[in-house]
């Protein structure tokens, strides 16, 4: 930052210099040419007035010094000039300062010579007897002055170069020094400046945001740490019991296939849990996956078609209705979305229920509809189904073999594909939850 801020100092004011310069010589150059003009004008009338009272003898023998002084007869030829031989001078008439004062009394003009560098002014004056009186002074131009003053000039730019990077070297430093020492722990104890105060206090707000994000964090991380461990803890006490039970000969030879099965049950609810949690890792740290084309109506089928054999054990109907929309996304995540609201939807429904899919398009998006016929959930749980081990009836979610992650997982994967997720219900009548995904 310091040598950003460096060479900007270090840059303005070499450009402020160059600037003052060219200003400077400029506005001095323009002021002594108007001066070199009026005195010229002067001149000219002083010896206009000179001309026609004692004629061409008074030019003849008078000194004009640096100044050049022709007169030209009303034929535009040369009868008299201060600097050159008449007879070797062509005609005048057609001279841009000779035909204005021929036409209006006066006239101007200014050449100039690019191989010379220099530049003649022409002032002009009608007499009374017709005549023309002109006189002219040559003068350097503005680059002939930078080229004469070009030593001096580049001393002056590496003084002021020298002076310009060391005080700008300092400036820096000075400028970046209380920036340097700010404490970003503490951003309003700090003594800086009035142009950084938004800065400081957005920083505040910040530092503030995200302990209180770590606190959330934390507390989070400790609740989902003692729910896995109660979780994980349920099923291992359960099978260390059976299988103290069978090892201390407690179990009937007929019984042992029973303890044996509900052993498997509680393992392979704990690896169900395992599975669950990883994919919510995975989905919290927001890996990519791939991506491709995933037809909606047919997922919605297949899901149905896996289910179909829990639904009938509950005298459920499982419907997939709709279109076949298609969206980009991953193919396991939008089958994981559907499978876990339609399995829901089974393990909460009523005996002889309904459980129906839509899939429709809506306003550019895919809308996803799962509804049933079921127990609902009251109005006061609404808020928490889709956190992690929430449960409305814990007993119940545990003998249907659930995690408690299943709602979980289905928002944190809508969410990957930047989806929306809404849901009604009414206790004692059902539940709808609406999914929708951009195309």
């Amino acid at each position: 930052m310091s040598k950003k801020i460096y060479r900007n100092i270090l840059f303005t004011a070499l450009a402020v210099m160059v600037s003052s310069m060219v200003f400077i010589f400029g506005g001095f150059y323009s002021y002594f040419d108007r001066q070199q003009g009026e005195r010229l004008r002067e001149e000219l009338e002083v010896t206009a007035s000179g001309a026609e009272q004692f004629g061409l003898e008074y030019l003849q023998r008078t000194h004009f010094g640096s100044c050049r002084v022709t007169l030209i007869s009303p034929e535009g030829e040369v009868v008299y000039d201060t600097a050159a031989a008449v007879e070797t001078m062509e005609n005048h008439g057609q001279r841009e300062e000779i035909r204005e004062a021929f036409q209006n009394g006066t006239g101007h003009s200014v050449r100039y010579s690019a191989t010379l560098m220099e530049k003649t002014s022409y002032y002009a004056k009608r007499l009374e007897d017709g005549s023309v009186l002109r006189v002219s002074r040559t003068g350097i131009t503005w680059g002939a002055i930078v080229l004469g003053m070009q030593q001096p000039i580049m001393l002056v730019l590496v003084i002021a170069l020298v002076l310009s990077a060391v005080l700008a070297l300092r400036l820096s430093e000075n400028i970046v020094k209380p920036i340097n020492r700010l404490d970003l722990e503490k951003p309003l104890e700090n003594e800086i400046y009035e142009e950084l105060s938004p800065l400081i206090r957005r920083i505040e707000r910040q530092n503030q945001e995200l302990k209180r994000a770590y606190t959330l964090a934390q507390q989070d991380r400790i609740e989902f740490t003692a729910n896995v461990s109660h979780e994980l803890k349920t099923p291992l006490q359960s099978i260390m019991g059976t299988a103290e039970l069978m090892e201390n000969g407690l179990v009937k030879e007929e019984d042992i296939s029973g303890f044996a099965a509900r052993m498997r049950q509680e393992a392979a609810r704990m690896v169900a849990l395992v599975e669950d949690i990883i994919r919510l890792s995975q989905l919290d740290e927001g890996d990519p996956l791939p991506m491709e084309t995933v037809h909606l109506f047919e997922v919605a089928k297949e899901v149905c078609n896996s289910l179909q054999e829990a639904a009938k054990k509950k005298h459920i109907v499982l419907l997939a209705e709709g279109e076949n929309v298609a969206v980009r996304g991953v193919y396991s995540l939008i089958m994981e979305i559907l499978y876990n609201l339609c399995d829901n939807a089974i393990q909460y429904n009523r005996g002889d229920g309904t459980v129906r899919v839509e899939i429709r398009e809506e306003e550019g998006r895919a809308r996803i509809t799962v509804s049933d016929t079921g127990i609902g959930i009251p109005r006061e749980d609404q808020s928490h189904v889709f956190e992690r081990f929430y449960r409305i009836d814990k007993s119940r979610s545990r003998r249907s073999g659930g995690t408690g992650l299943g709602l979980s997982i289905v928002k944190h994967a809508v969410q990957y594909h930047n989806g929306e997720i809404e849901l009604k219900s009414n206790p004692g009548e059902g539940t709808q939850i609406t999914i929708f995904l951009p195309k």
